[in-house]
């Protein structure tokens, strides 16, 4: 079992599965605009650049493009599939963050047409 120092959980995880977007213009530098966007907006300091990855398996629905950026209090991964119009994310914080205005933010910065999200408290 974790252990909850001061009342209070180790951390949040945000998780979202976006879909109905529109990737056409999907490029790193897009990505890295997303990262400062999202930490600026949830007050998390970034940790240098992001890192990619670009899948180039020939395996259809993993076509696409992956990045990390670390946080100060954790990290945020993105992988961004351009053939399926999905992005999916993850945001880890031991510092808390509101999960409700990442969520809007990035069902609108992606242009999602549905989303499910869901908050795991870390222990």
């Amino acid at each position: 079992m974790g252990t909850i120092v001061n009342d209070k959980p180790y951390g949040l995880e945000l998780l979202l599965d976006l879909k109905g977007c529109d990737l056409a213009d999907l490029s790193r530098p897009k990505l890295a605009d997303y990262f400062v966007r999202l930490c600026d907006l949830i007050e998390m300091k970034r940790h240098g650049e992001p890192v990619f990855w670009e899948d180039h398996s020939g395996i259809p629905h993993l076509h696409g493009v992956s990045a990390f950026q670390f946080i100060e209090t954790s990290n945020v991964v993105c992988h961004a599939l351009p053939r399926l119009g999905a992005v999916y994310l993850n945001i880890f914080s031991c510092k808390e963050f509101d999960t409700e205005a990442a969520r809007r933010f990035s069902v609108e910065y992606w242009g999602a047409d549905s989303v499910v999200s869901s908050v795991v408290t870390r222990t």
